[in-house]
């Protein structure tokens, strides 16, 4: 799968851009990172043509308190971001917006398989 950069030709400028699949897929992959909080190494993307769109399914774990952290301080939840679901959906708006600036396509279905639970990412004191 390619993308073409179909927009208005800049004057005195010919030819194609071309985006190859492992550049659109290694690109998902850090936006999706960027969107989740966690190392892109952590996260898995296959895409797909999802009628003329890029559909992309994004395999990643949660950062999230531990259910002992939560059972022990309830606002850890709500600090973390709210319920899986919450963010999961707010991961993949930011998904969307990023990858339709970044690469130019548009982006269709996007499919979050959550691979497991992973402590927050500790946050430095400045």
């Amino acid at each position: 799968m390619t993308a073409t950069n179909r927009g208005a030709a800049a004057p005195g400028r010919t030819g194609h851009t071309r985006i190859t699949r492992s550049a659109l897929t290694h690109t998902a992959e850090a936006v999706a990172a960027a969107n989740f909080g966690v190392p892109r190494s952590e996260v898995r993307v296959v895409l797909a043509d999802d009628d003329g769109a890029l559909g992309i399914t994004v395999s990643v774990p949660l950062p999230a308190p531990s259910l002992l952290q939560a059972a022990q301080d309830p606002s850890a939840v709500e600090h973390g971001g709210g319920t899986v679901f919450d963010r999961a959906d707010r991961a993949r708006n930011g998904i969307r917006e990023t990858a339709q600036q970044v690469t130019g396509s548009q982006v269709g279905r996007i499919n979050i398989r959550l691979t497991g639970i992973r402590p927050p990412a500790e946050r430095k004191l400045a």
